[in-house]
């Protein structure tokens, strides 16, 4: 692919596939832009690695993001990486704009009625001081549950795609337990991964007959960021002056092996193109 820029380039990052909904939403926004998906399969999962390790991986992978992509934006759909590594990134590429996918936990407080929230999330996000500090300035008075879920981000990642709606559901049941018997009514998806099974979830709420509970997650302030950059930036104008060209979007992996049967499946059901290496 050539590098030569031609447009406005924005870049999806993840630790595998969890971002491909923010893809989607920033896609059917920002059609005029150039957006690409990165999916981090060499160093997936990241919720069961030192945030030391994880630190290591996020700057050899972005250095390798812009040296064959460039891109103008960046943005870090994966919230256990925001939590571990946003702030060291933005520092150290401040050429680039980086938005991190935060968890809307202000949001989910300020709408609670049961003034109780559960956050879903990866198993170190779960045990994080950044989000011990997430917590304190933006839900004091709240009672906040932490489900760490790691082997829903590890099912959805490789068999998901391939999953009957039933099996897909009884992957979830164990957690729709904390809902009911803590007695929240929204759920925080603080893990990119799981907002792909925010409809499983939400059928498994109703077949449980718990109507008032409601999934958030960062994809609203995600697109929310990218809107005043584009039009502080007047992005939007000079790329509606160019020549009309066809889409264009990529979708990449850090791995140096053959993809694997679910991102292919998952790169059809997002219309990407087949998987190329970074």
């Amino acid at each position: 692919m050539s590098t030569e820029k031609s447009n406005v380039r924005v870049c999806v990052f993840d630790s595998g596939i969890g971002g491909l909904p923010f893809f989607k939403a920033i896609l059917e926004e920002f059609p005029y832009l150039e957006i690409y998906y990165v999916a981090d399969d060499a160093g997936f999962p990241y919720g069961t690695k030192s945030v030391e390790t994880i630190r290591d991986i996020l700057f050899e992978r972005i250095r390798r993001v812009r040296a064959r992509l460039d891109p103008d934006i960046l943005v870090i759909s994966c919230m256990t990486a925001v939590l571990v590594g946003l702030k060291d990134l933005q520092e150290a590429h401040q050429a680039m704009h980086i938005i991190g996918a935060m968890p809307p936990i202000a949001t989910a407080a300020q709408e609670t009625r049961t003034r109780r929230i559960a956050l879903m999330t990866t198993a170190l996000a779960a045990e994080d001081v950044y989000l011990d500090n997430l917590i304190a300035r933006h839900a004091p008075d709240i009672e906040v549950i932490r489900i760490p879920a790691q082997d829903l981000v590890d099912y959805v990642e490789q068999h998901l795609p391939f999953a009957s709606p039933e099996s897909a559901q009884a992957s979830v049941q164990p957690y729709i337990k904390y809902v009911r018997d803590e007695g929240v009514d929204r759920i925080v998806l603080a893990s990119s991964h799981f907002v792909l099974l925010e409809e499983t979830i939400y059928t498994l709420l109703s077949k449980e007959g718990i109507d008032h509970v409601r999934l958030l997650d960062s994809r609203n302030k995600v697109l929310s960021e990218l809107r005043v950059l584009v039009q502080n930036n007047r992005w939007e104008r000079a790329a509606s002056l160019e020549k009309p060209a066809l889409k264009r979007t990529g979708f990449f992996l850090t791995s140096d092996r053959s993809p694997a049967p679910s991102y292919l499946t998952w790169a059809h059901r997002f219309g990407l193109s087949l998987p190329q290496l970074l």
